[in-house]
């Protein structure tokens, strides 16, 4: 994979990221602790990928 590609899904990697950790945020307490779950689960994820590109030390922990 190039450079630029690699770049390209690095920031859909922190884009989606950013979107899971609003939506956690901004729904807490007003949805089922299941979708809340699934919603943490997808983050995570999100994150690990991001992980494995090698740049998990930019990454901030998700609030619980």
């Amino acid at each position: 994979m190039g450079k630029a590609a690699m770049q390209t899904e690095e920031d859909m990697l922190q884009a989606e990221i950013e979107f899971w950790r609003y939506m956690i945020e901004s729904r807490r307490g007003s949805i089922s602790e299941q979708a809340a779950g699934r919603m943490l689960d997808a983050c995570e994820l999100a994150e690990r990928r991001l992980m494995m590109m090698g740049h998990g030390s930019s990454l901030i922990q998700t609030k619980q």
